[in-house]
């Protein structure tokens, strides 16, 4: 069998460049949706700590977290569509965490290096046209998980829809109307990571919610 596999080899390169193709093809595709749809936050999507003074930050060495801020989403479609809402963090590699895993959102940096914060974003009291519906998460729009889960950080990158049942096999469910809370929990990193005592610095984070049609 090995002498049969060595011959036909040499059988297949002896007739590669006699046969070899002189082009390639670019496959255009996608569809084009009767349906739009628009999204809006309440407070105009600002979350606005106001100023904090650096003697309330926690003194044991540890990350402060901030009071934690509601924003509602509403998504309205012309019509019962397939959506998901797309996180993008519009301040990547900023985030202050010292975990090693996914980061989360970043809130700028200041002097130019300095990471002072991060937040986390999670949802809850979803409906889809005035009926509550599950959270469900992906992160490609292809396999769904639950994400039901009040305590469950959306990703950055991540995407989220309702859908008809919770647990497994979930998936999106067509909605002319979507509404939910977005939560978002706000973090300093420890003030020894901080810029020098007596600068004054602002939390600068910004990330944005795409609407994706399915």
């Amino acid at each position: 069998m090995k002498q049969f596999l060595m011959v036909s080899a040499l059988a297949l390169a002896a007739m590669g460049p006699a046969m070899a193709a002189s082009s390639v093809d670019v496959n255009v595709k996608g569809r084009i949706t009767p349906a739009a749809c628009t999204p809006a936050l309440s407070n105009a999507g600002v979350v606005d700590h106001g100023k904090i003074s650096r003697k309330d930050l926690d003194p044991h060495n540890k990350p402060t977290a901030l009071p934690v801020a509601t924003l509602q989403l509403r998504v309205d479609c012309s019509a019962p569509t397939l959506i998901a809402i797309k996180s993008h963090d519009n301040r990547a590699g900023s985030s202050g965490e010292e975990s090693i895993g996914q980061p989360n959102f970043g809130l700028g940096l200041v002097n130019g290096d300095t990471k002072v914060g991060w937040y986390l974003l999670k949802t809850a009291n979803a409906l889809a046209d005035g009926v509550g519906r599950p959270m469900i998460e992906s992160n490609d729009g292809a396999a769904w998980s639950d994400a039901t889960h009040p305590g469950l950080v959306w990703q950055v990158n991540g995407m989220r829809a309702l859908g008809s049942i919770a647990g497994g096999n979930v998936a999106p469910l067509p909605l002319q109307v979507m509404i939910l809370d977005i939560l978002v929990e706000t973090m300093i990193v420890r003030m020894q990571y901080l810029p020098p005592v007596g600068q004054e610095f602002a939390l600068d984070g910004s990330a944005s919610l795409d609407v994706v049609y399915l």
